[in-house]
Parts: C-alpha cells; sequence; structure tokens
C-alpha cells in the first residue's frame, strides 16, 4: 500500500513539474497556458518532491526522469540566484525605482521618501492625474528637478523623473498602454542613456489578446529604441504583466537586452500582489538594461500600491568603447 502511495503521489508530483517546466516554452495565447507558466516556479518544487517518492515506490525508471527534470530545473533557476562577477570596466552607478502605483493610490509621501532615500531614477506607472499632484506636492519635483510625465486616469498614466538632466523625450503611442521615453545625461557618462517607461495592458481577468499583442510587438520596439540609442545605455522599466517565465517575456531579450533581476542574481523578485495578507507570488515588475549591467536588484514596499516597487543598481559605462563591448 505505501509503495502503490508513494507511486501516484510521484507520478502526480512528476506530472506537475513536467507541465510547469514545458509551459515556460509555449506561446502563450490563452488564459490555461499563461496560469501554468506563472506557476512554474512552484511547480518545479514537485521534481525533487518525485525523486523521493519514486525511489520510496521503487519505480526507478520515473525516479531518473524525475531526476533528470530536476536537473533541468536546477540550470533553469539556480542562475536567477548567483551574484555576478565584479567588474573592472569603468561605470557610474545609477540607481532606477520602478513602480505601478496601483491605479495612484500609492501614499504620496511615503513613495516621494522611498524614491530620495533609494534612486536617481524614477519611473511609474497608473499615475492618475491625483497622483500626479500628490507627489509634487510632496517634493518628488524638488528630489528630482527633472521629469517627463503624462497622467491620466486609471491605469494609463506613465512618468519618468531624474536626478539627471533629461536632454530629450518622447512618447510611444501603437501600445495598450502609452510608453515613454527620455534621454537623460549622466554625469560622466560619454553617450546620453535612454529610459524607456512602459505598462503593458493585463492578460488577467480580462481577454488575453491586447496582452499579447503588446508583449509580440514590443521585441521591434525595443530593438528601435536600441538602435537609436546607439553606443549608448538603454534602461527599460515598468509593469509587463509577465514573469521571466513566460516564453514571450524571454524574447524580449534576444536584442542583447538583459534582466536587470536575474543578472543580479536576486531571485524571482516577486512584485505581486501586494495587498493581500500573504507576500507577493509573480515578479511582472522588471527593469531591462543593454549597454550596462545591474549589480544588484531587490523589491521594496510601496504603501498604498498593490504592487511592491524593484529598485536596480546599474553600472553605466564611462565611455563610449566599453559601452560597446
Amino acid at each position: 500500500m505505501i509503495r502503490f502511495l508513494a507511486t501516484l503521489l510521484g507520478v502526480l508530483s512528476l506530472a506537475a513539474a513536467v507541465v510547469g517546466f514545458g509551459a515556460r516554452y509555449l506561446p502563450i495565447s490563452a488564459h490555461p497556458v499563461l496560469i501554468i507558466a506563472v506557476a512554474a516556479p512552484y511547480l518545479a518544487v514537485a521534481a525533487p518532491v518525485a525523486v523521493v517518492l519514486l525511489i520510496l515506490g521503487r519505480r526507478w525508471l520515473l525516479a531518473v526522469v524525475a531526476l533528470a527534470v530536476t536537473a533541468a530545473l536546477v540550470w533553469v533557476y539556480v542562475p536567477r540566484f548567483q551574484s555576478p562577477p565584479p567588474s573592472a570596466v569603468a561605470a557610474v552607478e545609477v540607481r532606477v525605482l520602478t513602480t505601478n502605483l496601483g491605479l495612484g493610490q500609492a501614499v504620496p509621501s511615503a513613495y516621494v521618501a522611498l524614491a530620495k532615500n533609494s534612486a536617481d531614477v524614477v519611473a511609474v506607472q497608473e499615475m492618475t492625474p491625483e497622483a500626479a499632484r500628490g507627489l509634487s506636492a510632496a517634493g518628488m519635483d524638488a528630489a528630482f528637478p527633472y521629469r517627463v510625465v503624462l497622467p491620466a486616469p486609471r491605469a494609463a498614466g506613465i512618468g519618468i523623473w531624474s536626478r539627471h538632466p533629461i536632454v530629450n523625450s518622447g512618447r510611444i503611442d501603437g501600445y495598450t498602454l502609452p510608453m515613454l521615453g527620455a534621454r537623460i545625461r549622466i554625469p560622466g557618462v560619454a553617450v546620453d542613456t535612454t529610459v524607456l517607461a512602459l505598462h503593458l495592458g493585463g492578460p488577467w481577468p480580462q481577454p488575453i489578446g491586447q496582452w499579447a499583442a503588446d508583449i509580440r510587438r514590443l521585441p521591434d520596439t525595443l530593438g528601435e529604441v536600441g538602435r537609436s540609442a546607439g553606443a549608448g545605455a538603454v534602461i527599460v522599466a515598468g509593469d509587463f504583466n509577465a514573469t521571466a517565465d513566460l516564453a514571450p517575456f524571454r524574447r524580449l531579450l534576444d536584442g542583447g537586452y538583459r534582466d536587470a533581476a536575474v543578472e543580479a542574481g536576486a531571485g524571482l523578485t516577486p512584485t505581486y500582489p501586494a495587498d493581500w495578507f500573504g507576500p507577493p507570488l509573480i515578479g511582472i515588475d522588471h527593469v531591462l538594461v543593454k549597454n550596462c549591467a545591474a549589480s544588484s536588484a531587490r523589491t521594496v514596499q510601496v504603501t498604498g500600491s498593490d504592487h511592491r516597487g524593484l529598485i536596480a543598481t546599474l553600472r553605466v559605462p564611462v565611455d563610449r568603447a566599453a559601452t560597446q563591448s
């Protein structure tokens, strides 16, 4: 009886791990695949459990399969927890904070205090007109004298604040929600840095089509932004409504971009939901980088928002040659 129960539970555990692992590589065109792929890191825990159970059940071939799946999952997830080696490239440290303000409900005074203490560049999403006025009144503009903001009702507002001069900016349309780009002149850096703040439409609970269209189009936009930036660093910050376990998200990295949290070995960096009794479960807020490197990343509590903020410390090379290497 014990062998039978161990075998049954082992097979179920192995199936859960395999389904989660496989969903990471599927196109996301329906909610069931989306949910399974998002849950993949948690389903991965079932693989080593399956190994133990199948050994107890004396199902040796299945145990070998479970061991192989466990090894594959270790290969996928362990690098997310490995810190990068020190870099010898001369660079300027830039701290980037990205936050979904939760339909403008983040408490302005608390958010300004957080930003002042932890960031040089701030990207915000879901910035309502009321939230923009509240942030300015709480001292955001004084702490970050350069800004380009597009407040809008509910989820459509977006903005960038910077301690360093913004020398150019523009809006990118054609997506469910607007994007905002800016060129920032960082002292000591030879080529201006491009910052893109974005917020992709949500895939849940509404139909998945708009989100799928947004993330399918985004690689072309990132490619164009990268070409326009030339040798300069590119920082893409925002709410992607996608985890690193979704294949469409990982395709964003094909053009030379890297996920700052992954590069910094920061783990899963879950940011959502942050307004319930438990910890956040999924990491849908990201900072992507090109022609610069991430040395650290962490999530932070944002009072009033349903997202945690994400802070990434980036090393932006000081000269053109280092940037191109």
